[in-house]
């Protein structure tokens, strides 16, 4: 039987199968109303994008000029592994 990665307080592995917290099963097959389950969807994203902590105009143009100078770097290493290896297939094929 494999450990199900739990400790016990003496620091050994349990070999004990995981179980559900709950035991009672869960009801399967109802519906709700699509336009109610929509509505709640749309309450918890409005919800949680008040919880957002958004960037300043400052942080902004940081993170702009961050990703803007990575992609010149990766840009470029394609650029040059691109040009060597063409400089490798015209010496070995000779053209």
């Amino acid at each position: 039987m494999r450990p199900s990665g739990k400790r016990q307080v003496a620091g050994q592995a349990t070999t004990a199968r995981a179980t559900s917290a709950s035991t009672s099963p869960e009801v399967v097959g109802t519906r709700s109303n699509p336009f109610t389950a929509i509505a709640d969807y749309i309450r918890g994203v409005i919800s949680e994008m008040r919880k957002v902590i958004w960037p300043t105009g400052r942080e902004m143009v940081t993170y702009s000029l961050v990703v803007l100078v990575f992609l010149i770097l990766t840009t470029a290493l394609v650029a040059g592994v691109d040009y060597v290896t063409s400089l490798g297939v015209r010496w070995v094929f000779g053209l």
